[in-house]
């Protein structure tokens, strides 16, 4: 039987300590721009646990290996003690990682010579399933790639998209499953649509919705807003990520939907997974909808319905493969309400048996085994922090909303009066693509007139 004791869970995601900073580095990658501290990361790794030992007990791990030195000691002590090494990953077949310490990682991974099980890769485009990321990723990221394809057995991958770019470098060996958190209720899940409630709709990412003035709305990798509310640490997401400021004049309406949330009280964040598991089990919960995969994966085996409306390719393929409701088209004023009554969950259900089985297929193939873990093992401990009541959150979210406007409205003036022609009729262009892509934002707009 497989036991907690014995396999070694590598990036993790896990926090190690009970401080705001440990949370923070715990989440994910802080490298430069990249935005990669995301609490969705954690969810895998807890989930996983739980698909393979019934309960989120506690494992060996390491919390983030971007940011560690990664020893030949540590290797050593990894090859002396454990049986797997189970790599978490998630979307690094990106072209925007390249700060990435991936020659790092690859070095470390040749040390190791126990089975190593990467699980939960996927390649991510943000215009759409693109065959040519593969060309455009960088030395250090294709060997990463080829090492953790030399040094594995299988890898488990999100879905077809990730398989097309890794087939096109080459690589063979691996089995398109999903995401592992997706199996944590075991072979017999089935989920059931849940009685409307106009308030127990839950929104995610950077989706809103002008009907759901009420809904809770969830943070995962919001530095600025998981920080303030939150964290309360000082300087928490640098300058260069946009996520750590509070708001960004290319996404305007996100931003000013992220204040208002804010000022109402209607952010949460749940450092403490347990607590998150809670959440989504109060009674009128009936819908979890949004651009965030893993909330709505968390949603579901929580017996929510949960909908995905990121329109990357990390999301759409993994929503494609497990089934999960997906429609990158719903926006603010899209009718939730006709969304919850006409969603189909029989899709869903029925394809569950299949992809279940072929985790456990992919489980079986490195010598692992679903299983139940000791009575007396300990589950998981998380840090908790609660919603913060400083006195002056308040102020400092109504000057970033007046910030915000002031900006905006310097913009405009500087359109009505500079722009010309060309620039009005941009500005038209991009309000009728918006009607039809709602998350996309000015940058990718501009972006896309570039390469037209």
């Amino acid at each position: 039987m497989t036991t907690p004791d014995r396999l070694y869970f590598f990036n993790s995601a896990l926090p190690v300590g009970d401080t705001a900073h440990d949370v923070l580095r715990s989440m994910g990658p802080s490298h430069k721009s990249v935005r990669g501290q995301n609490l969705g990361n954690t969810y895998i790794t807890y989930g996983l646990i739980q698909a393979l030992f019934g309960v989120p007990v506690r494992v060996p791990n390491l919390s983030n290996a971007w940011e560690d030195p990664l020893t030949g000691r540590l290797a050593d002590e990894i090859n002396e003690k454990y049986s797997h090494f189970i790599f978490v990953l998630q979307d690094f077949i990106r072209d925007d990682l390249i700060h990435l310490p991936f020659d790092r990682i690859t070095n470390f991974l040749t040390r190791i010579r126990l089975p190593i099980v990467p699980v939960s890769l996927g390649a991510n485009s943000f215009t759409g399933f693109d065959v040519a990321l593969a060309r455009r990723l960088s030395g250090p990221q294709k060997r990463f790639l080829a090492t953790l394809a030399d040094q594995s057995k299988r890898i488990g991958i999100r879905g077809e998209y990730t398989a097309e770019i890794l087939s096109a470098l080459g690589i063979a060996n691996f089995d398109v499953i999903g995401c592992p958190s997706y199996y944590a209720c075991g072979p017999l899940r089935r989920i059931e649509r849940k009685a409307w409630h106009p308030h127990g709709v839950i929104t995610t990412g950077t989706f809103f919705n002008r009907y759901l003035p009420q809904s809770p709305h969830l943070l995962q990798d919001e530095l600025y807003f998981i920080n303030r509310l939150y964290l309360g640490v000082d300087g928490a997401g640098a300058e260069s990520n946009v996520t750590g400021t509070p708001f960004n004049l290319s996404e305007p309406t996100t931003s000013l939907h992220f204040l208002q949330k804010a000022i109402e009280g209607r952010l949460e964040f749940f450092s403490d997974l347990h607590q998150w598991a809670a959440f989504w089990k109060r009674p009128h919960h009936c819908l979890t909808i949004g651009t965030r995969l893993h909330s709505a994966i968390f949603s579901i085996n929580s017996g929510v319905p949960g909908v995905v409306t990121n329109p990357d390719a990390r999301a759409r393929e993994t929503c494609e493969f497990l089934r999960i409701p997906y429609d990158s088209g719903l926006s603010a004023r899209s009718d939730i309400a006709r969304v919850h009554d006409t969603l189909d969950l029989d899709l869903l259900n029925a394809a569950y048996p299949d992809r279940y089985a072929g985790f456990t297929r992919f489980l079986s193939a490195h010598g692992l085994h679903v299983g139940r873990a000791p009575e007396d093992a300990p589950l998981l401990q998380f840090p908790r922090f609660e919603r913060r009541t400083d006195p002056a959150i308040q102020p400092e979210l109504h000057a970033a909303c007046t910030d915000l406007l002031d900006a905006l409205a310097g913009e405009m003036i500087a359109l009505e009066a500079f722009g010309g022609d060309k620039a009005l009729r941009g500005r038209r262009l991009f309000r009728r693509l918006k009607a039809r892509y709602p998350d996309m934002t000015l940058a990718q707009f501009f972006a896309g007139l570039t390469r037209d």
